[in-house]
């Protein structure tokens, strides 16, 4: 039903009013202010990771390493915490050699400008579980087709949608049990880049994650030895 008469004042002051909408400006302020502050924060946290030209000391987790800086492409934390401790470290190296790669390739270059570019990632993630212990389960399961041969021993599985051409694949280490294993994706912007990532679950709730492109396959070996064997040697212990 529609009143026919206006309202009563309610018998307020009307400066009661301006005190709420100017208590209300400061709130948000304050609020901008600390966000700012915040992300300020989080910006200096992964951009104050490479103080100079010297090896840089620096914690992923329990573990510590020690890393030339031409090595260092960024580190970031949830949290900004002090004595460089971090929750992902990212590195770039050429192969072979793996001579630091002394600059910040993008993250989506593809292995056309890549091919010769190791990119690792150091995370501490603990209860993470390998794309091994996740073969029979799920991707055995979900190839179309058998097994197929790969280079220098490496079985492949075709996870591809139908009527792709591999655009996805699993190849693996059939001789050992929780071997050597790599997932690679073909890059829908250039149907020659393939990308494969191999994830490694190392102590201490660490794991080690590295990309490269298809064609270095054929060294799998050589070149998983010697990433282990490089990780291990910025370690301080």
């Amino acid at each position: 039903m529609i009143p026919l008469s206006l309202p009563a004042p309610i018998g307020l002051q009307t400066r009661r009013f301006t005190y709420l909408a100017l208590a209300i400006c400061i709130l948000g302020a304050a609020h901008i202010a600390t966000r700012v502050t915040y992300w300020s924060k989080i910006w200096h946290d992964n951009a104050a990771v490479i103080p100079g030209d010297g090896p840089v000391s620096l914690t992923v987790g329990a573990a510590r390493f020690r890393v030339p800086s031409d090595y260092l492409v960024s580190a970031h934390r949830q949290l900004p915490e002090k004595n460089n401790r971090f929750d992902i470290l990212r590195l770039a190296m050429s192969w072979p050699g793996l001579a630091g790669h002394g600059g910040a390739p993008r993250a989506n270059a593809g292995p056309s400008r890549l091919s010769g570019t190791i990119q690792v990632e150091l995370e501490h993630n603990p209860g993470r579980e390998s794309l091994r212990a996740r073969m029979d389960p799920f991707y055995r399961r979900l190839a179309r087709g058998g097994e197929l041969a790969g280079p220098d021993g490496l079985k492949i599985l075709n996870l591809s949608s139908r009527g792709a051409s591999r655009t996805e694949l699993i190849v693996y280490d059939p001789s050992v049990q929780n071997g050597f294993i790599a997932r690679c994706l073909k890059q829908p912007s250039n149907e020659d880049d393939t990308i494969c990532n191999r994830a490694i679950l190392l102590s201490s709730g660490l794991e080690l994650r590295y990309r490269f492109a298809r064609d270095l396959l054929p060294d799998w070996r050589q070149l998983d030895n010697a990433i282990l064997r490089k990780i291990d040697s910025f370690r301080v212990r």
